[in-house]
């Protein structure tokens, strides 16, 4: 199958094409994978630039309307700056992704094994492969990314379905879990962090 059919495959057909593609190697899998994240880091560079500068170009004409011309010069001259801040940022964004992916699946297989997932971590690592199609397709779009986010996540839970041979209800708890525990301890960071300030608060309302 070539790419546009396994792409058009993921978003249309995904429960068909993840079997289809059940016995493909691992490299082909991640192939496919480093493409699309290249399609997708060049869109998303192409839209943060282009929101930075237009940013930029704002804020540069309110300065020069309140201070003077001299000053929204100024602040364009940084233009340069941003935009090749977001080069660097898109660039370390990209080789991040490239490896990252293979310390997430490892942490999502965990939980695989704990619904009795027994296929191994090849079969959930290709599985997110494949799942992340909707998400580096449209992902680089604003607001439609969280769409494609949700997307993700069901195309996440056929594949480990099909590839770990597990029911659907299994997969969504191993795809939710993570989700529900990160949140928690978000959460629980919070209380500790408004715990420590109320605290200072309170030592500084002592000592003053």
């Amino acid at each position: 199958m070539c790419f546009l059919d396994k792409l058009k495959g993921f978003l249309l057909k995904p429960k068909e094409t993840f079997k289809s593609q059940k016995d493909e190697s691992l490299g082909k899998a991640y192939q496919y994978y480093v493409v699309l994240l290249v399609i997708f880091s060049v869109l998303y560079g192409i839209v943060a630039i282009f929101a930075d500068m237009n940013s930029l170009s704002q804020i540069a004409a309110m300065a020069g309307n309140m201070f003077g011309p001299g000053y929204g010069d100024a602040i364009l001259a940084f233009g340069g700056f941003a935009a090749a801040m977001d080069f660097f940022f898109i660039y370390m964004m990209f080789v991040f992704s490239l490896f990252w992916i293979f310390v997430s699946g490892f942490v999502l297989h965990c939980f695989v094994l704990m619904f009795d997932g027994e296929k191994g971590y090849r079969m959930t690592l290709k599985s997110m492969f494949y799942a992340y199609t909707p998400y580096l397709i449209l992902g680089w779009i604003p607001f439609i990314n969280i769409i494609a986010l949700i997307w993700t996540l069901i195309l996440q839970i056929i594949g480990l379905a099909e590839y770990q041979e597990i029911s659907t209800g299994k997969a969504v708890m191993v795809v939710l879990l993570p989700i529900i525990l990160f949140a928690i301890g978000i959460l629980l960071f919070g209380v500790v962090i408004a715990a420590f300030v109320t605290g200072i608060m309170s030592l500084a309302g002592i000592v003053a």
